[in-house]
């Protein structure tokens, strides 16, 4: 089959690329940089150059398949509107499949989420349990996506042989980079402490991503219509279990988190309202019609492995470190120092919504974005936190963006994942709480 294949430079997307061409597949993934198409060619696939805002090329690229697999979002649009916006610019990135694909009883498969039937069940959920409606009075929270999902199992009734793959909780690897897990580490590592809320038997889901894969390939090959599958290789684990696991390995002890409206926000922050769900997930359906089977290390396993904790050895300190000299030298207004430090390939990733948007590559490019954020205003780190999170650095930045043209003042949240390796600087993503107020400022001072 010729398949057209959406986020195969993510987490999920890296292994279902390798996994369709050891099928026999001829893939085609989406690329919206030279970056992205350098690691999409890289993995054995052709590249189309494009992005999910380009309509008319994913609906041509559809029609030029014999098959979808649709694993990408709008991940730019998370730090300014949140997964109300992300899903909103999802749904006609589908509605446009749907039209490609109409009458032709060819696959589109798509990632879903094992929480989009409800965790008040009182069983473990089954495939065939439905997304769960949305509507305005979810806003802000994962079920307002669960429209996407509908919409998808609803193409069936046209013709198209679409299905969901419902992810779990946790995705686990050896290049999980920024899922629950290496965020669960790194929060533990900060508090000095791996919590769990409550008595912690509240059950989280999980599966291997080379699994995953596997599932989405069987779907795409011979899933039947507007069904439900299930990517679940551990379906109950309780959260206790996995923070015991997290604790044992750090040297730090598992302690409870009282999950009141106070102390468990606290803790979590951002996770608060995501640790406390209780998501049984069966697979029997999924393992029963399409023959998959899980063969990768459970989610225990792998935490036993030791991979996500690499960070936490005298490579990872070192990794600190650098950074610490990397920002010392910024601070200072030692730029040229701080660019000796710059990898030649390094790639600074900014929000699309952002006056300075897209990516900047090496020290050049890293020069270019300093200048274009200092033209209008002037960026005033007060303190930042520095945390180890798998493979990559994290920074918590409390900064004032002052405007150059009127001088008011604007604190702003940013989050940086930072790459360091061998003492030099590889790249970041950054985060911001608003950028809708940061362009505010720069357009209007």
């Amino acid at each position: 089959m010729r398949v057209f294949v959406t986020g195969g430079t993510g987490h999920s997307g890296s292994y279902i690329i390798p996994e369709l061409i050891a099928a026999g597949h001829e893939v085609t993934g989406l690329a919206r940089s030279d970056t992205a198409a350098a690691a999409v060619s890289a993995l054995g696939a052709k590249v189309r150059r494009g992005d999910l805002q380009d309509l008319d090329g994913l609906k041509e690229a559809a029609a030029d398949s014999d098959g979808v697999i649709h694993v990408a979002h709008r991940q730019d649009l998370l730090p300014s509107g949140g997964i109300d916006a992300v899903s909103a610019a999802e749904l006609p990135v589908v509605l446009a499949y749907g039209e490609a694909l109409a009458g032709t009883g060819k696959p589109l498969v798509a990632a879903g989420s094992t929480g989009s039937p409800g965790h008040h069940l009182g069983r473990p959920a089954t495939e065939e349990d439905p997304a769960l409606p949305g509507g305005d009075e979810y806003k802000g929270t994962l079920r307002v996506r669960n429209v996407v999902e509908t919409t998808i199992i609803g193409l069936a009734e046209r013709g198209v042989r679409s299905s969901i793959v419902r992810l779990p909780t946790i995705m686990h690897s050896t290049t999980d980079r920024a899922g629950f897990l290496p965020t669960l580490i790194a929060l533990a590592k900060e508090k000095g402490f791996a919590g769990y809320p409550g008595d912690g038997a509240n059950l989280w889901n999980a599966v291997h991503v080379r699994d995953a894969a596997s599932l989405f390939r069987l779907a795409l090959e011979k899933g039947p219509a507007g069904k439900y599958w299930h990517a679940i290789g551990d379906g109950g684990i309780p959260f206790r279990e996995i923070a015991e696991a997290i604790g044992s390995r750090l040297g730090l002890p598992a302690v409870s988190v009282p999950p009141d409206v106070l102390m468990l926000p606290a803790h979590f922050g951002v996770l608060a309202n995501l640790v406390t769900l209780n998501l049984p997930v069966s697979n029997l359906i999924t393992s029963r019609t399409l023959g998959w089977e899980p063969a990768q290390p459970s989610l225990l396993a792998d935490l036993d492995n030791g991979h996500y904790f690499s960070a936490g050895t005298s490579a990872g300190d070192n990794d600190v470190a650098t950074l610490e000299k990397f920002l010392t030298r910024m601070q200072a207004g030692d730029l040229a120092g701080a660019l000796e430090m710059v990898d030649d390939e390094a790639v600074w990733q900014e929000a699309e919504t952002l006056p300075w948007p897209g990516e900047w590559r090496g020290p050049d490019g890293f020069a270019q974005l300093v200048g274009a954020i200092d033209t209008s205003t002037e960026l005033t780190v007060r303190d930042y936190v520095l945390i180890e999170a798998g493979a990559v650095v994290e920074m918590r930045l409390n900064a004032v963006f002052t405007s150059r043209k009127s001088g008011r003042r604007l604190p702003m949240e940013i989050v940086e994942h930072y790459t360091v390796r061998e003492g030099k600087i590889h790249g970041a993503n950054a985060f911001y709480k608003d950028t809708q107020a940061v362009n505010d400022l720069v357009k209007h001072g």
